[in-house]
């Protein structure tokens, strides 16, 4: 594929992303989740199903008894050419709905066949920047991860600032990481938000540990795969049947994967639009009838942030 087909798809989802931005952001701060999430769903629907090719959802809103619209294996648009998607139509709901950063409208997406069908389940992610030379192994202990990120990164270890989901499940996590003096970053959601910024070094930042949704980690494997950064998983179901179905997918227990496990695609990007203001984007605005806002585009030829521009 050339660089103007690589260009061709980023600014056609990133035409997707923020519409689907605009359409759902009359809902911001109205604390109603569910019209949110339902807005949201539809624009995406409705505009992935103009597209002039093909796009199956590999990570979307459920499987298609739960969820009618993006759902697992949903094929949306016209011609011939498939590419797989996952996607987040309103990343961070609840701080939607509640009025507060960090919600984002993702796409990401490879060819055909180019990522990992990972269950509605959780994983444990770790997830550093390109600057970790040194690959991180989750099945050693905590001490020597959180060394082998402050050679790297030339930094102390209590220098070093790790995002950590605030749950009852990390509570051991966060007390190790105390013990060594870490600082700590507790974000109720967004780890997709996190991801970005570790892996686009904005500096904010060290490191994510500890275990979040399996759908969200598949987007951040891409996001690590387009810059370089350094990510190891490990599927973590909560339930049996999700257990069955990751087996199905040819993987055992308790697989440490690489980025590239997840995502083995070439032909790859990520359009990320911010909705409510993050540390490193703009959220939307509006002024009479005019809206704007920014979005990040990542490919293998490189990122952007967009300012973008429309009216009602």
């Amino acid at each position: 594929m050339s660089n103007l087909d690589l260009y061709y798809l980023i600014e056609n989802f990133r035409r997707i992303t923020e519409t689907t931005s605009i359409r759902v952001y009359e809902y911001f701060g109205k604390n109603n989740k569910y019209k949110a999430d339902e807005t949201a769903v539809n624009a995406m629907r409705d505009e992935l199903g103009k597209l002039a090719f093909k796009s199956q959802i590999i990570i979307g809103e459920g499987e298609k008894d739960k969820a009618p619209m993006l759902y697992e294996g949903e094929i949306l648009g016209k011609g011939e050419t498939t590419f797989d998607l996952a996607v987040d139509p309103l990343e961070c709901t609840t701080n939607f709905s509640m009025g507060l950063p960090n919600s984002m409208c993702i796409i990401a997406f490879t060819e055909n066949g180019g990522m990992v069908k990972v269950p509605g389940t959780y994983m444990e992610q770790w997830i550093a920047g390109p600057s970790m030379k040194s690959p991180f192994e989750p099945k050693e202990s905590l001490k020597l991860n959180l060394q082998k990120l402050s050679d790297s990164l030339k930094k102390n270890i209590k220098d070093l600032i790790i995002v950590v989901q605030n749950r009852p499940r990390h509570e051991k996590l966060i007390q190790e990481l105390r013990d060594f003096n870490c600082s700590i970053t507790l974000i109720d959601s967004g780890s997709i938000t996190a991801a970005l910024d570790i892996c686009m070094e904005f500096g904010h930042y060290d490191a994510l540990i500890g275990t979040y949704g399996a759908p969200e980690g598949l987007i951040s494997a891409l996001i690590a795969k387009v810059t370089g950064s350094e990510m190891k998983a490990i599927l973590r179901p909560h339930e049996e049947k999700y257990q069955i179905k990751w087996k199905e997918e040819g993987f055992t227990d308790d697989q440490i994967l690489d980025k590239n496990d997840l995502v083995k695609g070439n032909i790859l990007g990520v359009s990320a639009t911010c909705i409510s203001t993050n540390l490193f984007m703009k959220g939307i605005q509006k002024k009479g009838n005019k809206f704007s806002g920014q979005t990040m585009t990542l490919s293998p030829k490189g990122f952007d942030i967009h300012d973008f521009t429309t009216w009602e």
